[in-house]
């Protein structure tokens, strides 16, 4: 019945939404304060004196489960995941600039259902290899020196110590800021044009953070797949919420930093619902399983903060149109400031997204999986494996 619902809505919001969406010159949503926005794009908050204007950066990152620890994420303002082949799940990382980063990685393939969503933001777009339906995405948005293959450029070497742990080959590239900043000055590409307005309708860094009005959400359970699940667990005391990620083989463990060891954590927590299908591929012996993601009609999705969850509406469209959210009423959703994560789910899966309040693990419930879906996540590293080699 949730997904009845949700694909309902979907239907709903092709005619009363979609055709609102305007020219993506002014597309990012204004802050309703009286005072000129005027905190950072990605998270809202006030710029200090060490704030760097310019182009963001974004960096794809592995997220399978035997690549694990990612080094870097700490330093990320926004954090993307969505399932690709074979029910796995991969990061897009988002940061302010690259001249602060340290090492970032493993550096993995571009998909389209990431570079879609992170376009009208015009980044620098960091990857090793990609698939060539996310090539022709960035050929038709001619994005040139913006996008940058680590297979084509120096850019994120192998990690000798890595290899010699035995990991997987697609596990071993890091990139950095020194490397970035040696690809941006030999190729004079443009940093300089920073975002001029936020990704998100923030509430106003002078301003508390606000209460949202849904259930309270102390504990959060995302599911992409069988196999591949993200937990939060709210922090009342930082106001964040604790990442931890799954593993048939280890169940949730907490997401830590490599390089620092910090737990990985976020004041806000998007969740966004819609149809994920499958790229047919050329008869060539070969199936990588590329995923399909529906962003042309948007949908149903829930927005969690400061311990609480709201039912929200989002819609998307054409590459160069952002993505924007609304609260059920349609009004422009209001986010509180600080780093994000948001996770673009199949809505096969909406039934089990589960949440609870203080005290509850919304982990520890039965995922529902068909007899499909169980091949599936058993193949599912061997589809990469398929990917890797397309790529």
């Amino acid at each position: 019945m949730k997904r009845l619902y949700a694909l309902c809505l979907v239907l709903a919001l092709s005619l009363s939404l979609f055709a609102g969406c305007g020219d993506s010159s002014s597309s990012l949503p204004p802050s309703s304060s009286e005072a000129p926005f005027d905190g950072q794009p990605l998270t809202g908050e006030a710029k200090g004196a060490d704030y760097v204007a310019g182009r963001p950066t974004a960096i794809m990152i592995n997220n399978r489960s035997d690549s694990r620890p990612a080094r870097g994420l700490s330093q990320a303002d926004v954090l993307y995941e969505i399932m690709v082949e074979g029910g796995i799940t991969r990061f897009m990382a988002l940061f302010p600039n690259y001249q602060d980063l340290g090492e970032v990685g493993p550096v993995r393939s571009a998909r389209d259902q990431f570079f879609r969503l992170v376009r009208p933001f015009q980044p620098l777009y960091v990857h090793v290899g990609r698939s060539g339906i996310t090539q022709q995405y960035i050929d038709d948005s001619d994005y040139g020196d913006l996008n940058v293959d680590g297979l084509k450029t120096t850019i994120a070497p192998r990690d000798e110590n890595r290899l010699a742990q035995n990991f997987p080959k697609d596990a071993t590239a890091y990139t950095s800021g020194t490397l970035l900043g040696n690809y941006v000055d030999k190729n004079n590409v443009d940093m300089t044009r920073a975002l001029t307005s936020p990704i998100f309708d923030f509430v106003n860094y002078s301003e508390s953070p606000r209460a949202l009005n849904g259930d309270d959400a102390a504990s959060v359970n995302i599911v992409h797949s069988a196999s591949y699940r993200t937990g939060f667990t709210y922090d009342e005391a930082s106001g964040k919420y604790l990442t931890s990620l799954y593993s048939r083989s280890a169940g949730y463990t907490p997401m830590v930093d490599e390089a620092n060891g910090e737990r990985i954590a976020f004041e806000n927590v998007i969740v966004l619902f819609t149809d994920i299908s499958k790229y047919p591929y050329p008869g060539d012996g070969r199936d990588p399983d590329y995923k399909k993601v529906d962003y042309d009609f948007g949908g149903l999705g829930y927005y969690i903060s400061n311990g609480k969850i709201e039912k929200i509406r989002w819609t998307k469209g054409p590459t160069e149109y952002p993505l924007m959210l609304q609260d059920e009423a349609g009004n422009s959703l209001k986010i509180n400031c600080g780093k994000s994560y948001i996770a673009v789910v199949s809505l096969n899966e909406y039934d089990n997204f589960a949440y609870t309040g203080p005290g509850g693990d919304a982990t520890s419930g039965k995922v529902q999986q068909s007899s499909s879906d169980a091949a599936a996540a058993k193949q599912a590293e061997a589809a990469a494996d398929a990917a890797d080699a397309a790529d």
